[in-house]
């Protein structure tokens, strides 16, 4: 009997995917199902799908043969799945082998019916940069002020909300897992395990230089629960999502654009700490993409970066992922070897 069904939608990403595939069927205490959406790959993604499903029945594959983007591929999924619980997870992140069991008995403990982690930020070669902690219980409020969820690879729902509030909107090309979040929030509390149960992969080849979806997908939100977010006396947190729009630009190397939002962050909005940062984005953006990567690498606590270390070290290993030698040796040293 399926416990949870688990949707990874995919799009040209044959090399990597294994990566995340592997880490969600090595799940340990619970019964899975795991469903991928190839939505349109034209690199191979399809053979190799087919060949894992025909030797693992937990497998199965749903094939679109031109992309629907995102919010279709997840949707087509839910369609798709069994058991009482669904999980996401996109094709570049990485889970913990016990992700979902302490998922489940947190949600088992009281009475929520979705639930997420806290996120370890990772690079092209795992090794690990950033974190997010999480916090649970009735979130509705903080959730129309900005997206307090890392990633939709920690988020796990049951499958009758889902259906209640509708799944994902194909209408939105930015911030459509935020939507769904809300309307989650707005049917139940969130249980929230706060531990690096996922690796979240920030490669240079996931960021967009285009952020108007994004942009425009803030603004829909914003519009369509504008009466819910005064009720709750909140509004939408637009100058922090230009600073992650600004961040993106920034390390997808796009300096003009990015120097752009800095800049008008400091005249519009009043935050002018970021004025320096508009000069340093159009003078230096490697070294100020650098500065910025370098403190969030300080500021993960010692606690999370053993955790994770314990199991994502042996995903490297097994797909002959490098990291540099001092983070090695700092990494070593930490772990008391």
């Amino acid at each position: 009997m399926i416990d949870v069904s688990v949707v990874v939608p995919t799009h040209n990403r044959r090399r990597i995917l294994p990566q995340a595939v592997n880490a969600i069927l090595r799940q340990q205490g619970v019964a899975i199902a795991l469903v991928v959406v190839d939505d349109g790959s034209s690199d191979g993604t399809e053979a190799w799908l087919a060949g894992l499903a025909a030797t693992d029945t937990r497998v199965k594959v749903v094939r679109h043969a031109e992309p629907r983007f995102i919010s279709a591929a997840r949707n087509a999924g839910i369609a798709h799945a069994g058991g009482r619980w669904i999980a996401f997870c996109d094709d570049d992140d990485l889970w913990a082998p016990d992700k979902l069991r302490l998922q489940l008995a947190a949600m088992r403990a009281g009475s929520e019916r979705w639930s997420c982690t806290g996120v370890a930020v990772v690079d092209e070669d795992l090794g690990i940069i950033g974190h997010h902690h999480v916090e649970g219980g009735d979130v509705l409020a903080r959730l129309l002020q900005s997206n307090r969820i890392p990633t939709g690879s920690s988020v796990i729902a049951e499958r009758g909300v889902l259906r209640d509030v509708g799944g994902f909107d194909p209408g939105l090309r930015g911030s459509e897992d935020w939507d769904l979040w809300i309307r989650l929030a707005l049917h139940s509390p969130l249980a929230a395990v706060d531990r690096p149960l996922i690796a979240y992969r920030l490669g240079r080849q996931s960021l967009s230089m285009n952020v108007h979806p994004m942009r425009a997908g803030r603004l829909t939100i914003a519009k369509r629960y504008a009466a819910l977010a005064a009720a709750h006396g909140v509004t939408s947190d637009e100058a922090g999502h230009e600073r992650y729009l600004a961040r993106q630009l920034l390390r997808a190397g796009a300096r003009l654009p990015a120097a752009a939002i800095f800049a008008g962050l400091a005249f519009r909005h009043g935050r002018w700490r970021e004025l320096p940062r508009a000069a340093g984005a159009l003078a230096a953006p490697r070294l100020l993409d650098r500065l910025g990567q370098s403190r969030a690498a300080g500021a993960v606590p010692l606690q999370w970066r053993q955790e994770v270390e314990l199991w994502l070290q042996p995903i490297r290993e097994a797909n002959g992922a490098g990291r540099p030698l001092r983070e090695a040796r700092i990494t070593a040293r930490e772990l008391g070897a």
